[in-house]
């Protein structure tokens, strides 16, 4: 009898350090998984970070390559180049930031610039743009003469 009270006591002692085996080895597997999970998310995070930093700097090598093209017909650009570059990063098109950013600034030059062409094979005439004498008016542009000088109030009828 007394073999089997030991017996018992023993098997106690023995399901009791099972259990606590037991417990132990579900607490490393949740600690575990646990660890996973976060490792797996600052991975997540810094492919993340790496793939919009690629973007980033893709946009800037685009950014750049356009710019020099278009600085080229607004050489003014060159000054606002980082106030243009802002607002490519905020979605514009690198000629559209450029003339709203000339624009805001008064620098846009809407009229295309003069050309001189000399040389060319008309004939040019000079013709004489100051007022014709009395003399060398036709009867028809002494009339709308008096008529113009009538309406303005320098003579009346």
């Amino acid at each position: 009898m007394d073999n089997e009270l030991e017996l018992d006591l023993d098997k106690i002692e023995s399901d009791a350090e099972k259990q606590l085996e037991v417990k132990n080895r579900y607490k490393q597997l949740s600690e575990k998984v646990i660890h996973e999970k976060n490792e797996k998310e600052e991975l997540t995070l810094a492919k993340e970070a790496l793939e919009k930093e690629k973007a980033d700097t893709t946009k800037e090598r685009d950014f750049y390559k356009d710019f020099s093209t278009h600085s080229s017909k607004y050489p003014q650009a060159t000054e606002y180049q980082d106030q243009i570059w802002e607002k490519v990063k905020g979605g514009y098109s690198t000629e559209d930031a450029i003339l709203s950013t000339l624009a805001k600034e008064g620098k846009l030059q809407t009229s295309a610039p003069v050309v001189d062409v000399a040389g060319g094979s008309a004939s040019n005439q000079i013709r004489d743009v100051g007022e014709k004498k009395l003399s060398e008016m036709t009867t028809d542009e002494k009339l709308a003469k008096l008529m113009e000088l009538e309406k303005i109030g320098d003579i009346s009828i």
